[in-house]
């Protein structure tokens, strides 16, 4: 039976998610159920009538009619050509972006410690300030290299943009149990992110004791790579729980298929595309918002009231947009 299940949910996840939908949907599981308990009364083996089931009822368009969704149905064409993820493709897609998130977050972390040889060389060794350059140019180039080379990877990917996908409940179950597994890492990993941008300051108070244009260069130095550490912790942890997010939500929100998300995810779900967009960089920009003010003020010991503020107004939007 569960077979039956998962055929009839494929059936039904690109129609719209209305009651007279809904309703057609429950009446054809019971169909099937039936005639496959008939079956099986018969003396049918359980693959026998699976088949048989599916062979009779398995056609929307031949059942549509005594169902009374024959319109939804010749209205709805565009949606119910989505093309279906495979949980096959699924799995080969994450790992392809993971790998392609791997190389873009250390091409960030090279692009902010570009300038450290040339601090090294020439402050802390006070010679071959042209092999800090040069390294320097070294280091922009494997930057670079790190953001162009995920591109190509991810170039068999390019139709999850430009066409209208759908995935399974059994996919989507995969995803949210993987994005379950990821999510204590991610916070882990945001958090550490935090902590490495916020002390990126303490080198330079240490070393502020002993002044000498050694220390003030460590300083520098220590400060570009707690920055970079940090930097790369935020990036790696919040593009890969996004993407889990991102397939979660291929499936159309006005279809069947868009309510196994609903159901099985908690993350809040913002309809109108400007909230969207506006809160997938909040917290990027409250940390922006928190480093800048404190750097340019060095007033660390009230900056840090920026984030239960910031998470009082997320709270607030999330409980807002769950009213509307």
């Amino acid at each position: 039976m569960e077979t039956i299940k998962n055929y009839l949910e494929s059936m039904f996840r690109n129609l719209p998610n209305t009651a007279e939908v809904l309703k057609a949907k429950n009446e054809l599981l019971q169909m099937m159920e039936d005639k496959y308990a008939e079956l099986r009364r018969e003396g049918k083996s359980e693959n026998e009538a699976v088949a048989t089931v599916i062979s009779e009822f398995g056609n929307l368009d031949e059942v549509a009619s005594s169902l009374g969704i024959k319109e939804v149905l010749s209205s709805g064409k565009e949606e119910q050509t989505r093309r279906n993820l495979s949980l096959d493709e699924v799995k080969e897609y994450l790992s392809d972006l993971f790998n392609s998130i791997v190389f873009k977050t250390v091409g960030i972390a090279l692009f902010i410690i570009c300038t450290c040889p040339v601090i090294f060389f020439g402050d802390v060794i006070n010679k071959h300030e042209v092999t800090g350059i040069v390294l320097m140019f070294v280091i922009i180039a494997a930057a670079i290299a790190c953001m162009i080379i995920p591109n190509a990877n991810m170039e068999s990917w390019r139709f999850l943009k430009r066409e209208p996908c759908s995935i399974s409940p059994a996919t989507t179950d995969y995803i949210s149990a993987e994005k379950k597994k990821f999510r204590n890492q991610y916070t882990i990993m945001n958090t550490v992110g935090i902590i490495l941008c916020v002390c990126s300051f303490i080198p330079a108070i240490i070393l502020d004791e002993y002044e000498s244009k050694i220390n003030d260069a460590w300083s520098g130095i220590l400060f570009f790579v707690f920055v970079a550490a940090g930097v790369a912790c935020i990036v790696y942890s919040s593009w890969r729980y996004r993407a889990y997010q991102r397939l979660l939500n291929i499936n159309s929100a006005n279809t069947i298929g868009g309510t196994y998300t609903r159901v099985r995810d908690k993350d809040p779900y913002y309809d109108n595309k400007t909230m969207r967009a506006v809160m997938s960089v909040y917290w990027p920009t409250i940390t922006c918002i928190y480093l800048a003010y404190s750097f340019l003020t060095f007033n660390w010991w009230i900056s840090w009231i920026i984030w239960p503020i910031a998470g009082v107004v997320h709270k607030l939007i999330i409980n807002l947009n769950v009213e509307d």
